[in-house]
């Protein structure tokens, strides 16, 4: 079971569900967005790319 904290629950309810917390754009087919250890939906590429912050933190 994926985790959503509350801040993510609230983007969600105010229509950013596909809206990546990381970087405020939509998550593509190409790019779609996963749950972060955070609980956030960001970009699949945030938490594979080793230049980013968020590298190793997909759920």
């Amino acid at each position: 079971m994926r985790w959503i904290n509350s801040r993510q629950q609230t983007r969600d309810h105010a229509g950013q569900r596909n809206i990546c917390a990381a970087c405020g754009h939509d998550g593509t087919s190409r790019d779609p967005l996963i749950n972060n250890t955070d609980g956030f939906r960001v970009h699949r590429s945030h938490t594979t790319d080793q230049r980013h912050g968020l590298y190793g933190t997909a759920q």
